[in-house]
């Protein structure tokens, strides 16, 4: 598929689920109501629209604000620029939204968000569009998504949510576009996981750990957005032992990539820990990936960087082997970027410190390749040319 016409393919596949006359209700909820009380009364394809507010559903402590079990569920935000509306931690709550078919909702399904059991029974909700949200504030995710056949999460705010602002998993045939993420601090504000088919663009995300990642999934794009202040900007990775092990066809284009030099606060132990700030795009174990046409631009560790899982894992003083993935890269294409004043900062490790530069490559994988890009330091100084 050409690189310029996968985005449109992907919003077109998902637009196929709303593209139906609508057949549902509308119910609206004003301040000082429920929105919960709202979605229980809810049928498949109905549209609930929520006028400003400010909004603390359940009771503190709960796991979830709202969860979501039905298909076709329009969930609106009558938001304006003066008068936003808000889902907020009600106190204690780990997710802001949660939305999945019934076997995955609950203490126990949600306890392990990577695992979860409708990615191993087949159950799908077909259908769920998100727009005009502030969710903010709580402990673990701010909207997460798990099996989904078509979604939209579109012009919403995520901000403060600890560990990720967006989570769609184990989903296909979605699009998140227009959305602000920020203040995540324990790891991506826009995250998508062992997905299929899904689009990122028109997103700004700035001031977290992490700003975009794509991990474990396929024929996904990140593509026209704004990427600042993060500690790595985009990541598009593959990790072991999670229900899909392969991470190919990414393309990341035409995005505005700079200044992603925030202190990594990321938890003790983990692997995002290992990265020092200042990363601009990064592929690790990614397959057949095309980063062209982005402005990759003051990010004080490396614009683009292709390395092996291994290297991640060498430097927590773990071993790489016994995976049941391929930790190497392979079939990355590097186009058309423009990647300057980019590795400006020394790191204290000597082989961290060696890496530093525009573009980045460890030497390892296959059919690696790089074309046409507007660069002033490399490592190695000579990248295998497409």
């Amino acid at each position: 598929m050409s690189p310029r016409m996968r985005p449109v393919l992907l919003a077109a596949s998902f637009l196929s689920f709303f593209a139906a006359p609508a057949i549902g209700r509308t119910i609206v909820v004003h301040p000082g109501e429920s929105i919960r009380a709202a979605l229980a009364a809810a049928s498949p394809g109905d549209r609930i629209e929520v006028l400003p507010g400010v909004y603390h559903e359940g009771a503190p402590g709960d796991l979830n604000a709202l969860g979501i079990v039905a298909s076709g569920i329009e969930l609106v935000g009558l938001a304006t620029r003066t008068r936003p509306v808000i889902l907020e931690n009600a106190g204690g709550q780990s997710f802001g939204m949660w939305v999945s078919p019934p076997d995955s909702i609950g203490a126990g399904p949600q306890s392990d968000p990577e695992h979860p059991p409708c990615g191993i029974s087949g159950a799908r909700i077909k259908g769920f569009s998100l727009s005009g949200f502030t969710v903010r504030g709580f402990d673990q995710h701010g909207v997460h998504l798990t099996c989904l056949e078509g979604f939209w999460l579109t012009d919403n705010v995520v901000d403060g949510n600890r560990v990720y602002g967006l989570f769609p998993i184990a989903s296909r045939n979605g699009v998140l576009s227009n959305n602000e993420a920020l203040n995540t601090s324990a790891d991506a504000a826009i995250y998508v996981g062992q997905s299929d088919n899904v689009l990122i663009t028109g997103n700004r995300v700035h001031d977290n750990l992490l700003g975009i990642e794509v991990e474990n999934s396929r024929n996904c794009s990140v593509t026209g957005n704004e990427v600042y202040g993060n500690t790595l900007g985009v990541l598009v990775d593959l990790l072991p032992f999670l229900e899909v092990n392969t991470q190919q066809n990414t393309l990341v284009s035409l995005n505005e990539i700079h200044d992603n030099n925030r202190p990594n606060t990321a938890e003790p132990g983990d692997l995002l820990g290992v990265f020092p700030p200042g990363i601009g795009i990064l592929l690790t174990a990614a397959d057949m990936t095309t980063v062209k046409k982005n402005i990759v631009t003051g990010n004080q560790f490396a614009g683009i960087g292709v390395v092996s899982d291994c290297l991640a894992f060498s430097l927590l003083g773990q071993p790489c082997d016994g995976l049941n993935i391929d930790p190497q890269p392979d079939g990355n294409h590097i186009i058309g970027n423009t990647v300057r004043g980019n590795g400006s900062q020394p790191v204290q490790s000597p082989l961290l410190d060696a890496f530093r530069a525009d573009l980045v490559w460890d030497g390892t994988g296959t059919g690696n390749c790089w074309k046409n890009n507007a660069f002033s330091t490399s490592v190695p100084a000579q990248l295998p040319p497409c």
